[in-house]
């Protein structure tokens, strides 16, 4: 319970929201208690941290980030599981609904409500204008930066104009390939997620499954602050003698820091000549 309080107040302190006057005083208070343990264990320190995370949902209205609701349901869980009688357990059972549920709303989302998505357009488009995802668009996909170029300019003067596509870009072969490939590992690994996060005989997976999910997609998906509270939230519902996954939970989240932090994929671009 030491290890978890630790690390959600780590997480909390560095995905703290973007205004000044909401980043601070979270901030602060997160570093207050990781210099003194019992502020950590106070729940009245948790009732805090959850308004702090709560309120800019409202004063950002529509446009908070997806994951920073899930920071203010963290900071609320955890103030709850230390007002009850067991706060190890109940914690541990709110984690694994949070991180059950949101990938349960994900996959509904994805693969039954969005047929764009699951027919491979999302990827094909997001390969091309995402900055993020360009290294594996050249890496894996086939293109070029000139590629890149070229679909911008073409989407720049089709929403200027309505006109010029899409005949103005020729999508490179290998980019459909890999936007499938894509699409069908999110579908299966999501769902896979939920379903072991939310079906008790499938909870041998847990673990491995959601570690997967964190080692792989934040290598280009670089939103440390989901990476971030997904693995805070899989450390919180470890049990006792699940002392290897605590481990792997915790390299994790400095790994998604790393991905965020190092050009490794410009680099290795660098390497193969492909820039």
């Amino acid at each position: 319970m030491e290890l978890v309080l630790r690390v959600c107040l780590l997480v909390l302190l560095l995905d703290a929201p973007w205004f000044w006057f909401q980043r601070v005083p979270l901030q602060a208070l997160c570093g207050l208690g990781l210099l003194w343990p019992a502020l950590a264990r106070d729940p009245r320190c948790w009732a805090l941290l959850t308004i702090l995370t709560g309120w800019p949902l409202f004063w950002n209205w529509p446009f908070s980030d997806n994951h920073d609701y899930l920071r203010a349901f963290l900071a609320l869980s955890v103030t709850l599981a230390l007002t009850s009688a067991e706060p190890q357990r109940t914690l541990r059972t709110s984690a694994r609904l949070l991180v059950g549920g949101t990938f349960f709303f994900a996959t509904l989302w994805k693969v039954v409500l969005s047929p764009d998505w699951l027919d491979g357009t999302f990827f094909r488009v997001t390969l091309l204008s995402d900055p993020r995802f360009h290294d594996l668009a050249v890496l894996v996909g086939g293109a070029s930066w000139q590629t890149l170029d070229d679909f911008d300019a073409a989407l720049t003067a089709f929403l200027s104009t309505g006109t010029g596509w899409p005949g103005a870009f020729v999508e490179p072969p290998g980019l459909r390939p890999l936007a499938l490939a894509l699409t069908a590992f999110t579908a299966l690994i999501e769902t896979g997620i939920a379903a072991a996060f939310l079906w008790p005989r499938l909870a041998r997976v847990r673990n491995v499954l959601l570690i997967a999910f964190g080692a792989t997609t934040f290598a280009f998906a670089t939103v440390r602050g989901f990476g971030f509270l997904l693995m805070a939230l899989g450390l919180a519902q470890c049990k006792d003698d699940e002392r290897r996954a605590r481990i792997a939970y915790v390299a994790t989240l400095f790994l998604i820091e790393a991905y965020r932090s190092v050009p490794w994929s410009r680099m290795l671009i660098d390497a193969l000549g492909l820039s």
